[in-house]
Parts: C-alpha cells; sequence; structure tokens
C-alpha cells in the first residue's frame, strides 16, 4: 500500500466515523459526511484513474441535494406513518389536517407535509353521544382525550389523561362552532356501524384463537 492510499484510508475511516456521528447528530451534518466521503473516495479514485470526474464535481452536488431533503425526511416518514395507520379503518374520521413547513428546510417550502392531523371516531359502537379526539403532531407526542358532547346544550365535556395515564374529567364547557360541526352536525353512523363490526371481527378472531 502506497503513501497515498493509505492516506487516503485514512480519511475514507475518518469520514466513516464523521457520518456515523452525524447520523446520529444532525440532519446538516449527514449530508456533509456523505459528500465527504464522495469526495475522499473520487479523489483516490482519480489518482489511479485520471478519466474519473472531479471529485468536487460530484461530492458539490450531492451535499446541495442532501442538505435541501434529508432535513424533512423525518416529517415526510411522519406523515406517511400516521397516514398508513388510519387507511382501511372506517370507523376514523380526519377532521382537519395541516400541512407544515420549517423555514430552515427548503423542501418543505415547495411540498409541505402534514404535520398535525386531528382525528375523531366514536368511542363506542352502541354509545353514540361519545368520541375519542386524537390529536398527532410531528413534533410532539399523540394525545388522547374522551368526548362528551351535548348538541343540545351547545356544551362539551373532555376526559384526558394525567401525568399517570388515568382519565380525568374537566369541567364542562361551551362548545365552539368546529366542535359543533364535528360532533352535532355530522352523520357518525357510518362510522359507528364501520367501528361495530369491527369490533365482532376482533371477537371472532379472539375466539377462533
Amino acid at each position: 500500500m502506497t503513501k497515498h492510499d493509505a492516506l487516503a484510508r485514512t480519511l475514507i475511516d475518518g469520514a466513516y466515523s464523521g457520518l456515523m456521528w452525524s447520523l446520529a447528530k444532525a440532519s446538516y451534518g449527514v449530508a456533509l459526511s456523505i459528500a465527504a466521503v464522495i469526495y475522499v473516495v473520487l479523489r483516490a479514485l482519480r489518482r489511479r484513474f485520471p478519466h474519473v470526474p472531479a471529485p468536487l464535481v460530484i461530492a458539490a452536488p450531492v451535499f446541495i441535494v442532501g442538505l435541501l431533503t434529508l432535513p424533512s425526511l423525518p416529517r415526510y416518514q411522519c406523515e406517511r406513518d400516521t397516514m398508513s395507520q388510519i387507511r382501511g379503518k372506517d370507523w376514523i374520521r380526519v377532521v382537519s389536517a395541516t400541512k407544515l413547513g420549517d423555514v430552515t428546510e427548503p423542501l418543505t417550502w415547495i411540498w409541505p407535509p402534514v404535520g398535525s392531523v386531528t382525528l375523531v371516531m366514536p368511542n363506542d359502537p352502541i354509545e353514540a353521544d361519545t368520541f375519542r379526539l386524537m390529536i398527532i403532531r410531528y413534533w410532539d407526542k399523540p394525545t388522547v382525550s374522551i368526548v362528551e358532547p351535548d348538541c343540545t346544550a351547545l356544551s362539551v365535556t373532555y376526559s384526558r389523561p394525567d401525568s399517570e395515564g388515568v382519565f380525568r374529567i374537566h369541567p364542562r364547557q361551551k362548545m365552539g362552532d368546529r366542535e359543533r360541526q364535528w360532533y352535532c352536525e355530522y352523520d357518525w353512523s357510518r362510522q359507528r356501524e364501520a367501528l361495530r363490526q369491527e369490533a365482532l371481527r376482533q371477537i371472532e378472531r379472539d375466539r377462533d384463537n
């Protein structure tokens, strides 16, 4: 192994170690490390094969593309995971979905992913006046509430879990326009029937096992 080969190997090992660190620490570092690996490899190859493109010609675009895309990947992964969990579950209704970007992530300027989703479903296939509300946000843990609307008095009661996961009933409050649309003006019979069918299927699966 020549001195140049040994130096190239050392640089590759160093760049690889930097890549592993960057993967755990920062997406911007990932882009830089990937570009550095490509640069070092191409530089080593160019000594043996002069027709190989200049390292900077390849590494620079890779770095720019990585800089524009890698920081946003967790956002799109969150959107895909959330929507895949909802798909096919007819008892769940998406009442709100907000697309959110970040000023430091240029890809989201053009194609903002869904960063916040509000889901409502019947809490029970038989009981008509109780719902389950779930809010999923990219930057936070999902929150779940039990909702008891009174469409006659236009009021609503929420039960939310405390620090130990026990649902606590909060004081009844006046219903807002959005809550009235969600719980009172919408016909939930289709979702309630879908939940009833799913409960029956679950009973059959448990019986077979």
